[in-house]
């Protein structure tokens, strides 16, 4: 199998690594500035570099665009007319319809899927490069239809599946409805909180001084490039503008009916605590086990080494809940049900109590 990557930036050269870390039995390819492709070359990241672009991709078996949204919406035309059906081109962009509006205004030629994973790191670039940064992470796919789930099930989904990625088909222009108010909402009222105090702060009026816990937290993200924010506003403009407009009239409710909102947060607690089970569209949703464990040394090592033992993959872990000197409560996940009982069997065979989460 021959895999190009086109930018081997985090997102770009943590693939190339996770490929290599899992020993993908395929040739890796890169393309960015021809220093980039040294170094990932000398760090065994990629097999080869793209000296003739598009024209190496012409026999790829897959194509990754890991680029900025202007550079994806290029280089998408690039391999037009260069790559046949066979070649399956997805992206690592943010937004989805304008991609899939343009491989349809082109006829484009070969067979592109919209990709999205929803993960990220802290630091940029080859040197950030983390083997583990898909592993657990949503990878949402676009306009799989039947046709191109045939290829996909060959090719694409088997990479990913590899990589421990959770795979969820959406459609395009509902991805960009949905990350309009879970991300790039969110985005734009960090940076309004954020500016709203520091046109405020002032040695007499210390606001970023009491500024701690929940707003720290709640703003992080406005430190975020604008650089890299323009281009997603832009493309996803009309989808942002109007879940503004359905912010802006909820503050406006609540600006109105300040003295009581009691419904307000009760169903905001309400709709906080909904976590979907198993969701549509997941090829192979988790299955979660809840295991009681006892506050003893080694307890936690002695779950997972019988695990480990027989060879049963942990794919998430987290302690729900903990009393001192009584014990806690894990949350372990694992890729389908019939691991989970195995789990399960296990488990209960080495003293603990557990059992799937429903």
């Amino acid at each position: 199998m021959k895999i190009v990557i086109s930018g081997l930036g985090l997102m770009g050269a943590s693939l190339a690594l996770a490929f290599k870390t899992k020993k993908i039995e395929a040739e890796i390819w890169g393309y960015d500035f021809p220093a980039v492709c040294e170094k990932a070359e000398t760090l065994n990241l990629i097999d080869h570099t793209v000296r003739r672009w598009p024209d190496d991709c012409r026999d790829a078996d897959v194509v990754f665009l890991a680029t900025p949204i202007q550079i994806i919406e290029k280089q998408i035309r690039d391999l037009n007319a260069i790559v046949s059906k066979s070649t399956i081109v997805t992206d690592l962009g943010s937004t989805k319809g304008n991609v899939h509006r343009l491989a349809e205004k082109i006829n484009f030629t070969g067979t592109f899927i919209g990709g999205h994973p929803m993960t990220g790191g802290e630091k940029s670039g080859l040197d950030a490069a983390d083997p583990l940064l898909y592993e657990n992470a949503v990878f949402i796919l676009t306009g799989v239809n039947a046709e191109k789930r045939a290829l996909a099930e060959t090719k694409l989904f088997p990479l990913l599946e590899k990589l421990k990625a959770r795979l969820l088909l959406l459609d395009p222009y509902v991805h960009d409805q949905i990350m309009a108010r879970i991300s790039h909402l969110p985005q734009l009222l960090a940076v309004s909180l954020v500016e709203m105090l520091g046109a405020k702060n002032a040695p007499e009026k210390p606001y970023f001084e009491l500024a701690a816990g929940g707003f720290r937290d709640l703003t992080r993200i406005a430190s975020s490039n604008f650089a890299i924010w323009k281009d997603i506003l832009i493309r996803n403009k009309e989808n942002v503008k109007e879940a503004l407009r359905e912010l802006i009239d909820l503050l406006e409710h609540h600006y109105n009916h300040i003295e009581d909102l009691s419904e307000d947060f009760h169903l905001a607690n309400y709709y906080r605590s909904q976590i979907p089970k198993a969701t549509k569209g997941f090829l192979h949703p988790l299955t979660d086990v809840l295991i009681y464990v006892d506050d003893r040394p080694g307890v936690i090592a002695r779950m997972s080494n019988a695990l480990a033992k027989e060879n049963i993959d942990i794919r998430d872990i987290e302690l729900l809940k903990v009393r001192e000197k009584e014990g806690g409560v894990f949350r372990i996940s694992f890729s389908g049900r019939e691991e989970a009982l195995r789990a399960i069997k296990l488990l209960e065979d080495q003293g603990f109590r557990a059992f799937v989460s429903d």
